[in-house]
């Protein structure tokens, strides 16, 4: 799921929303489709952030990936059901 982190400052986050309502559904599934696709393409089979920048015009355009779990790692937690460190 995704996680919008666009309230910061001094380039740390204050305030973390998920999943974003900023976001059309059709930009949501094609951000998660680019996200298995980099996962798959690369062989990478555990938890980790994918990161992508959004356009105002819905464009999304990949950034990084976080091989890790991060430490706002929670709020997926709260959302999907899951214990990520514990998966």
């Amino acid at each position: 799921y995704e996680r919008d982190c666009s309230v910061q400052r001094r380039h740390q986050k204050i305030i973390e929303v998920a999943p974003s309502v900023g976001i059309k559904e059709s930009t949501r599934q094609a951000m998660y489709a680019d996200a298995k696709k980099i996962a798959s393409h690369v062989g990478y089979v555990n938890a980790g952030t994918v990161e992508f920048m959004l356009a105002p015009d819905g464009s999304h355009y990949f950034l990084e990936v976080n091989p890790r779990v991060q430490v706002e790692h929670t709020i997926t937690e709260e959302i999907t059901g899951i214990d990520i460190v514990q998966s």
